[in-house]
């Protein structure tokens, strides 16, 4: 693993609560809410919201940075990957500017989404871009090779047609 940029806090460790999945998951829960709910972080000047709707008694936006749709049941499971980087997201979200990410738009249907991804670490924010403010859509880890060439595919065709812009 890289070496991580010095802005970005040390993930939480699911081994440092003993197994204790309740005291994981609230310590989790306690930075988003410190990070998205009792204060609002910007991208590139616009608002940053996220949807507030509660299911299972937490907001909708909540459970896609914490945790992954089981392909079987179609079901939301823990992802510890996810939830231990939670502190993550804000950081990565306001330093969008600096060398260690590579940030990049893409079109999904008639939706702008930005992807801001920490190579290094493997670790992917999507958020969706409005006319006045940006979306929070999910964060996961990236964990199969297919998925990191994709993602560098992406960004070099990006990276070539900003290069190339008038």
């Amino acid at each position: 693993m890289s070496k991580p940029p010095d802005w970005l806090p040390e993930a939480l460790r699911y081994e440092d609560f003993e197994g204790d999945y309740e005291k994981f998951s609230a310590a989790v829960y306690e930075i988003f809410e410190r990070d998205f709910k009792h204060s609002s972080p910007n991208y590139s000047g616009k608002p940053l919201i996220y949807d507030s709707r509660i299911e299972d008694g937490k907001e909708v936006t909540f459970w896609h940075v914490a945790t992954k749709t089981d392909d079987a049941t179609g079901e939301r499971v823990p992802d510890f990957r996810r939830s231990e980087r939670i502190s993550w997201l804000r950081p990565i979200i306001e330093h969008s500017g600096d060398a260690a990410l590579k940030v990049w738009k893409n079109k999904r249907g008639r939706e702008t989404r930005v992807l801001l991804w920490l190579e290094a670490l493997d670790y992917l924010i999507i958020l969706r871009e409005k006319p006045r403010k940006v979306f929070l859509v999910t964060a996961y880890c990236i964990d199969k090779e297919h998925r990191r060439a994709t993602l560098r595919k992406e960004w070099r065709r990006y990276s070539e047609n900003q290069s190339t812009a008038p």
